[in-house]
């Protein structure tokens, strides 16, 4: 599991397309923290990467089990983005996770 979590957070930081990944020096904050703006700033093909991690993990950090497919990310994601451009400050764990509630 804290593979995956490496690999997000270096997904994350790596969207910024004027940093390279080994500038930075300071990890990047964990999803639950992410505003809807972190979201935003992902690469588009990294997005529904980013939706999945924050269905499968609780505000701990620890994984849930959870049954929320491609299909599922790919349905909430419109949702989101709508969401997210009209509100870059709110927080993006606790809406995906609202959004996830309306699906299972």
């Amino acid at each position: 599991m804290t593979l995956t979590a490496l690999s997000l957070t270096a997904v994350a930081a790596s969207s910024d397309k004027s940093k390279s990944p080994t500038a930075i020096s300071k990890p990047a904050k964990p999803i639950t923290e992410w505003t809807c703006a972190d979201y935003l700033d992902l690469q588009e093909n990294y997005q529904p990467y980013a939706i999945g991690w924050a269905t499968a993990y609780s505000k701990s950090g620890k994984p849930e089990d959870t049954a929320f497919d491609v299909q599922g990310i790919e349905t909430i994601k419109p949702t989101l983005l709508e969401y997210c451009n009209r509100n870059l400050q709110a927080s993006f764990w606790d809406k995906v996770k609202a959004e996830f509630k309306k699906y299972i």
